[in-house]
């Protein structure tokens, strides 16, 4: 390996994980979803619509399913 090349860094996520989010802004009751794209610092949730809150089924709609959350913010559910 040449010195310019630098070996890959180990995300704390991989596609297809399960996680769960706490809360967002728009979603303060919580979630669980699958990673769908890991980004530099944060990840594409696709939210599962049947952990979320029935009286947050508009915010729900308003994002079209999907959110991007801090890799701070999210935590690997274990299968």
């Amino acid at each position: 390996m040449e010195k310019n090349e630098e070996e890959p860094v180990k995300k704390p996520f991989d596609v297809g994980d399960k996680v769960h989010v706490k809360k967002t802004a728009l979603l303060p009751t919580g979630f669980d979803g699958q990673v769908g794209k890991v980004y530099e610092n944060s990840i594409l949730i696709d939210i599962d619509p049947d952990t979320v809150a029935k009286a947050r089924s508009e915010e729900l709609h308003d994002l079209h399913g999907r959110v991007i959350v801090r890799f701070a913010e999210a935590k690997k559910i274990e299968a």
